[in-house]
């Protein structure tokens, strides 16, 4: 069994979509979650101008990250006037701030950097921030940044976004695949959500049934998570579904039942696994 962890959260006007802060217990560092169209009333609160860093998040259609850019403050809150101003993708903003003692300014360039390679290397969104800032970390400030962004990573997750490395090996008991029409694909599910698995390929030239999931093909495409390699077109990012139907349709166009259409490596449907 895990370790257990207490939070507090307080939504600020009431609504649970709202403004939040969240705390964990014994945490020297406060989240606070901010809906763009409430950054005014967010200045309001106090503590809310302590530096941290910041995540400015742009969420798709099933409230999923699809674009994210990661930065620093030293000033809380303040610094999203000139995102406000000139950043137009952002829907919501989430605030890791502490107060000065615990976040010197080296360990928030530090943790920044850090946060960066991340976003980078999991490969589950398109990240804004084209270049890794040139900021070494000393190798004594290391555990104390990877242990901030381990609450960093447990908070978001709270709140539906998940930030780990998506990168599965191929050959685990987990995975599942399609091979159909000679399209290779595979996913992992983890009984809520299907995600399909960076470097699948995709059946573009079979439409699918559902407007919706055709019009995500098309931004896959025209944001470059999805591009053409030897004629045969791939993902370039892990994409999470709300149902395994819904990640074949993705894959393979049409309308199909994701249940018996993904396969473990002995040829079991997701059907026989989890329904069976």
């Amino acid at each position: 069994m895990g370790i257990s962890k207490k939070l507090e959260i307080i939504y600020h006007n009431g609504q649970p979509d709202g403004i939040r802060s969240i705390r964990r217990h014994l945490s020297t560092m406060t989240t606070y979650v901010i809906p763009r169209p409430l950054l005014s009333e967010a200045k309001k609160l106090s503590g809310i101008n302590r530096p941290g860093i910041y995540y400015l998040i742009s969420e798709n259609d099933d409230n999923k990250i699809a674009q994210i850019y990661i930065g620093q403050t030293r000033n809380g809150v303040v610094r999203l006037d000139d995102h406000n101003r000139s950043k137009d993708f952002w829907n919501k903003a989430i605030m890791f701030l502490a107060d000065n003692k615990t976040f010197s300014l080296d360990m928030i360039s530090g943790l920044e950097a850090y946060a960066i390679g991340k976003a980078h290397d999991s490969k589950r969104y398109k990240v804004e921030n084209s270049v890794n800032p040139k900021y070494e970390i000393d190798e004594y400030d290391l555990p104390l940044i990877e242990e901030v962004y381990e609450e960093i990573q447990f908070i978001m997750a709270t709140q539906g976004y998940k930030m780990d490395n998506t990168k599965v090996t191929l050959n685990e008991a987990n995975t599942l695949h399609t091979t159909r029409n000679g399209i290779l694909a595979f996913g992992v599910y983890d009984g809520e959500n299907f995600e399909v698995l960076e470097g699948s390929e995709i059946d573009i030239k079979r439409k699918c049934h559902s407007a919706t999931m055709e019009k995500q093909r098309q931004t896959a495409l025209a944001n470059g998570n999805i591009v053409c390699v030897d004629m045969k077109y791939k993902l370039t990012v892990s994409v999470s579904f709300t149902s395994p139907s819904s990640a074949a349709m993705f894959v393979l166009g049409g309308s199909i039942n994701g249940w018996v259409e993904w396969k473990d490596k002995d040829g079991k449907t997701l059907d026989e696994l989890y329904r069976k």
